[in-house]
């Protein structure tokens, strides 16, 4: 998949570009309808198989387009050609990822790599020849010859494109993108790990993706992240050479529970002891070894050690163990009223609710999502707030939603609003808790990631609303619950 020419443009300066104009719904539906109908084109094929075809359709010389008709093709290039491009100035928008039904956003490139080869570095490229002087963002990849994978007869003459796919290249891994972040001589190895994650223009309809922030460690954004270790473990879920492409994204993306919601739990549970480390220091080595000319500064081996070493820890400590949140813009909050007051971090104090109205827990990012934007009407139609009065909201879909999040003062706990963050579980609990698996989402991720993050002290007390005001809240049931979380104080 020509992961080291992939690399190489990468560390080139972004491209301004306009938004891409397209008819196509960019979700996982619309993917799983390409796959589909490719599955009807090719019977009997593979996951494995169908994901080779759909990369070397995309990759020069797009050796499988004799099982695309035109309009299967145009989608294709729309689903598969993933870019990063904007300005300081303009924004930044990404290309070639889908939303997924759980509220993320997946880039299928990654995805399908991962599918084939897992997250893990190959080291053996035979074709590791790169030129990144003369580039367009347009076309945006190297040129070079490599043979067509099997079922082809097509030309081997490569054309410039940073689509990738061809099964004789090597692809890009996650391990080699983690490396060569951090490997990057502009980017100093202190520099926190910030994987820049966005919004969509319409969730009903999404077709285009802007991202928050300008990407940084060599263009990784949360979307490509997710689409590698969606790949990964897709690609373990093939459990024979016959099983098809379409049943395993319905099973992993459409399943009860969702499994992709939890990708990062799960993906760090195959994870053993160093061997992120070892695997991300192995892909550096590759790199400087065989495409050197992509642009890779002298690195010795005791920096190779050390790169290795911080790539490895921010991965697991800002991405692996920390939860996903789910911003404001993709639950489509309303604007908030008048101007926030800022927070002064780090804060002391985190005090626990319960919603009691929405009084279900909500299983899914269309039913979360959906009491979201009730909770917010209810605090500032009917309360009169400026906004949704909590910090952050836990829903039982396997993850957070930001409220007024981690830098502007709540409305959440009277009187203590300037000190602590108001942290809730969408449900009434009373009488019963959370499931578990989201309780540790807030006990064992959120809490140490925000210290980590510096959001929250070290030392920080934590408290049920009932604790610090006239309520209920948050139930007895789960009162009873936090009581034995670290940090908890009496009254």
């Amino acid at each position: 998949m020509a992961g080291w020419y992939i690399i190489c443009f990468l560390m080139l300066p972004w491209c301004l570009s306009a938004a891409p104009h397209h008819s196509h719904v960019i979700n996982m539906k619309t993917f799983l309808g390409l796959v589909q109908k490719l599955e009807a084109n090719v019977p009997g094929s593979s996951a494995r198989d169908l994901a080779q075809h759909l990369l070397s359709a995309i990759t020069p010389p797009f050796c499988s387009l004799q099982f695309f008709s035109d309009e299967l093709a145009a989608l294709t290039r729309v689903l598969l050609t993933h870019k990063v491009q904007g300005s300081e100035d303009m924004g930044w928008h990404e290309q070639g990822v889908v939303l997924a039904p759980d509220g993320s956003t997946v880039a299928l490139i990654p995805l399908l790599g991962a599918m084939i080869r897992g997250w893990k570095t190959d080291c053996d490229w035979k074709h590791a020849e790169c030129s990144h002087k003369n580039l367009e963002h347009e076309t945006q990849g190297a040129e070079g010859k490599h043979p067509c994978p099997q079922n082809s007869t097509s030309s081997d003459q490569q054309r410039p494109s940073f689509a990738t796919g061809s099964d004789s290249i090597h692809p890009t891994s996650l391990a080699i993108l983690l490396g060569m972040g951090f490997a990057d001589p502009e980017v100093s190895l202190e520099t926190p790990l910030d994987v820049t994650d966005g919004c969509w223009d319409s969730i009903s309809a999404p077709k285009y993706f802007q991202l928050q922030g300008a990407p940084s460690r060599n263009g990784m954004t949360m979307a490509y992240v997710n689409g590698a270790l969606d790949g990964t473990l897709l690609g373990l879920m093939m459990t024979n050479e016959t099983q098809n492409m379409s049943s395993l994204i319905q099973s992993y993306y459409w399943g009860k529970p969702t499994m992709s919601s939890y990708r990062r739990q799960n993906f760090q549970a195959l994870l053993e002891e160093g061997q992120l480390e070892e695997e991300i220091h192995r892909g550096i080595d590759c790199y400087r070894k065989y495409a050197a000319s992509c642009g890779l500064h002298h690195i010795t081996d005791n920096l190779l050690n050390t790169t290795a070493a911080a790539a490895a820890r921010e991965f697991e400590e800002r991405y692996l163990e920390c939860p996903a949140v789910i911003p404001r813009c993709m639950w489509e909050a309303k604007p908030y009223k008048g101007t926030p007051t800022p927070l002064q971090t780090p804060l002391a104090n985190i005090y626990i609710h319960h919603t009691y109205e929405p009084s279900k827990p909500c299983a899914s990012f269309q039913d979360c999502a959906a009491d979201m934007r009730s909770m917010q009407r209810f605090h500032q139609q009917d309360r009169g707030w400026d906004d949704i009065g909590y910090s952050f909201v836990a829903g039982s879909d396997g993850y957070l939603y930001e409220g007024r999040g981690w830098h502007w003062v709540g409305a959440h706990t009277k009187g203590h609003n300037f000190i602590g963050y108001g942290v809730s579980f969408i449900g009434n609990f009373m009488s019963s808790v959370p499931e578990s698996r989201i309780m540790n989402l807030v006990k064992d991720r959120f809490l140490k990631c925000a210290v980590r993050s510096g959001y929250i002290s070290s030392n920080y007390t934590l408290q049920g609303h009932r604790q610090v005001g006239i309520t209920s809240c948050p139930g007895d049931a789960l009162y009873q619950e936090i009581t034995s979380w670290d940090h908890f104080k009496e009254t």
